[in-house]
């Protein structure tokens, strides 16, 4: 019997050996995430480009925006640190399998020498990322407290005051190295209030002093010499102190002569805690919740003229009003 050929042409593809696919998947694995955050970037150039915000006029600044600015700068770094993390700790792998076909003492020293410089990178950038983290976790902490604090205070609006949030400014010279802000400023008959939201963690283990596992004690017979202690067992003493610095350097910005340092008072806000404290309204230490009420009764001055108020006020918010619109 002999043997029948097939009518159907039969197509050859040349075969590629197996040693020449490798650099072809690494760059596979490589070119396209790069080439898609290429066009993510000109995507955002041309949208900045072609369009601008609506608004015409500056937004004031809301209670924390220092520290969502800077939780949004910490986000940023945590995603490129992880990106690097991650390419530290593929990069040995995806190097082995370039050089697979190299003879294998070669391919040991490679590897060696490449996992033990990846690793050691991403060793650094671990530590980075755990610091980064932390920093994260406690400005996201404190954007929160800023913006209880600034719900607390928007009853006083009714009551003919007027509040701005992160009022921030430079007297010194050095420029951002120098730069500090107020967390809150209420103005109104009582007086000008200079607002320092301070947010702090409770602990879960018992207290290990007389008070609750909510609790500060403020103690002190002065402004200046306020102590408080927490159930933890820690002491600080910096907090009052430094809203005590803030209002003199807001009097000596604000410089209008009716105005006395009598007429600004400071106050120190832990949101979420409760105050023990026989003096409470005189060491100027309070708690957040329903510090509208409070707050009037902490003024110590003489009663301002609604002159004076608008005066403030329109001098404050030209300071705050500096929020460009979303494009």
């Amino acid at each position: 019997m002999s043997s029948s050929t097939s009518a159907f042409p039969v197509l050859v593809i040349p075969s590629i050996p197996a040693h020449g696919n490798r650099p072809l998947g690494v760059t596979l694995m490589i070119l396209p995430p790069a080439l898609m955050l290429w066009g993510l970037k000109r995507v955002v150039a041309n949208e900045k480009r072609h369009s601008r915000s609506p608004f015409s006029d500056k937004l004031l600044r809301p209670p924390g925006e220092s520290l969502r600015i800077k939780v949004t700068e910490l986000e940023d770094q945590l995603n490129d640190v992880l990106v690097s993390l991650v390419f530290t700790l593929i990069s040995p792998g995806i190097f082995l399998l370039v050089i697979a076909k190299f003879p294998l003492v070669l391919v040991i020293l490679a590897m060696v020498i490449a996992s033990g410089m990846g690793w050691g990178f991403a060793w650094k950038y671990w530590k980075r990322l755990l610091r980064i983290r932390r920093d994260l976790r406690n400005y996201r902490l404190g954007f929160d407290g800023e913006r209880c604090v600034g719900a607390e205070l928007t009853p006083l609006l009714a009551k003919g005051y007027s509040v701005y949030h992160d009022f921030v400014f430079d007297m010194r010279p050095g420029g951002e190295a120098s730069n500090f802000n107020i967390d809150h400023i209420a103005i109104g008959p009582e007086g000008i209030f200079i607002i320092e939201t301070k947010t702090k963690r409770k602990s879960l283990k018992p207290p290990i002093n007389e008070l609750e596992p909510q609790q500060i004690a403020v103690e002190g017979k002065s402004r200046e010499t306020t102590t408080l202690r927490f159930p933890d067992g820690s002491i600080d003493e910096k907090p009052i102190k430094q809203a005590l610095r803030q209002s003199e350097q807001f009097y000596r910005w604000l410089k209008m002569p009716t105005i006395t340092q009598a007429e600004i008072r400071p106050i120190v806000v832990y949101p979420g805690w409760w105050i023990r404290s026989k003096n409470w309204d005189k060491l100027g230490v309070q708690s957040a919740s329903k510090l509208a009420d409070r707050l009037p009764a902490l003024g110590k001055g003489r009663r301002l003229r609604s002159d004076e108020i608008k005066a403030i006020a329109a001098r404050i918010e030209d300071k705050c009003r500096d929020i460009e619109g979303a494009r």
